[in-house]
């Protein structure tokens, strides 16, 4: 049997998109680390996660995403899906082709790209066809693949595409300059994306006196999604200069761009951009922003403390009250969080940055305080075998934690699943 996608992307920058969630499930944002990455920037770096439920089918769990996660119009936090409903994240809309769990087969995300894809994604993809066979055929394709898959590079048996180091030929490297210059300000945004995947970022804003510098390595599975982005738009039918006269300011962007051997650069200088080279350079300066989480930097100094204050009051409201709910205290940390985040690039920090940064070891102390005491109440009522209390108890445990990447959500699941399996096996 093989792999039919569960979704596709009808609407967005990938549109074509197809998407085949694995038995385990499949997170999905605009941050590489995902299982599923999308080219949009309204998308939260981990926006919602796939998953099957067993005997149930296919459901969608918004992962405290900033725009919400929306299911045929309306907001959710876990809803069951069916087919033909509209999931739309961000500026993304996808619709369910199935909401069965899948055939035989990995995991599989087809970008539309046809071949080119189809040859990133390995013999995987293609064994599933093999398994298909007959009799002899079967025995034949396993014999054949079972020493790949014992090699190095070889076939990989996970649920979930690791990545997937692009071919020479599809290699990327960009290096990307704005100066937006006049009487009152210069700003310089400077992106460079070397041949083996180091992404690099300059900012220096000098009349907000904010100069940022950050460097990580991109996930190559990203990139190769990124070229095919970058590509498709046209950028290699662009000229190589546009120039215009505009009195007393200086914009330039200048933009090198190579896939493989192919390399083009173009410059716009003092004058609107054209389509296509707008278009691009959003798409890589997106990729800085997601890959480096450097979204903040879009805001005024003023606008990100203000923001910070409020998060930062909102963290020590739900911490005050963290014994009223089970999810306050987690939700305090996120506050906690998100106000450090916002004062990333600010300077002078303000006085409640020290606080802040303060309340977030306080809160992940107390957190795992409390999960320990309460693990072990949910873990003791197992060992008694009182079912119905131990449901009860791994329900608070996954209201107390609510993050569905954290490993002691996913572990309190699992424990679950199995005492509510008993207690069905009772009635």
């Amino acid at each position: 049997m093989s792999s039919a996608p569960h979704l596709v992307v009808e609407n967005g920058r990938q549109k074509g998109m197809k998407i085949t969630v694995p038995p385990e499930g499949a997170r999905l944002g605009r941050s590489s680390k995902n299982d599923i990455v999308l080219l949009d920037p309204l998308l939260s770096r981990y926006h919602c996660r796939l998953f099957l439920k067993p005997g149930e089918g296919l459901w969608v769990a918004d992962l405290g995403s900033a725009n919400e996660t929306l299911v045929n119009g309306a907001a959710v936090r876990e809803t069951r899906l069916h087919k033909d409903d509209k999931i739309l994240v961000g500026d993304t809309e996808l619709r369910v082709l199935s909401d069965r769990p899948a055939g035989a087969g990995g995991a599989v995300v087809d970008l539309g790209l046809g071949k080119a894809a189809l040859d990133r994604c390995g013999p995987g993809i293609r064994r599933s066809w093999l398994l298909a066979a007959a009799g002899v055929v079967v025995v034949a394709a396993l014999a054949v693949w079972i020493p790949r898959m014992l090699k190095p590079g070889g076939a990989r048996p996970a649920a979930v595409p690791a990545p997937v180091a692009a071919p020479e030929a599809r290699r990327l490297a960009i290096e990307y300059e704005k100066v937006l210059a006049d009487a009152g300000n210069i700003f310089r945004y400077r992106l460079s994306l070397s041949a083996d995947g180091i992404m690099g970022v300059a900012i220096d804003d000098l009349q907000n006196d904010r100069h940022v510098r950050k460097e990580a390595r991109a996930d190559e599975e990203y990139l190769a999604s990124l070229a095919d982005a970058i590509e498709n738009a046209g950028f290699f039918s662009l000229d190589e200069n546009y120039q215009g006269v505009q009195p007393d300011i200086f914009n330039r962007w200048d933009l090198r761009v190579t896939i493989g051997k192919r390399t083009h650069r173009s410059i716009v200088f003092n004058r609107v951009e054209p389509d296509i080279f707008r278009d691009v350079r959003k798409v890589i300066e997106e990729a800085g922003k997601n890959e480096l989480g450097l979204w903040a930097i879009q805001f005024s100094p003023e606008k990100l403390a203000a923001m910070a204050r409020d998060a930062h009051l909102l963290g020590r409201k739900l911490y005050d009250e963290r014994s009223v709910k089970h999810g306050n205290l987690a939700a305090a940390l996120k506050s906690f969080e998100e106000a450090a985040w916002y004062l990333e690039t600010v300077e002078p920090k303000p006085e409640h940055y020290a606080e802040t940064v303060a309340m977030i070891n306080t809160c992940k102390e107390d957190l795992q305080s409390r999960y320990e005491d309460q693990n072990f109440r949910a873990e003791r009522a197992i060992k008694l075998r009182d079912w119905e209390t131990a449901a009860r108890e791994l329900r608070v445990l996954c209201e107390m934690i609510p993050d569905r990447t954290d490993p002691r959500n996913k572990e309190a699941r699992r424990k679950l699943l199995d005492v509510e399996s008993r207690i069905e096996g009772l009635r």
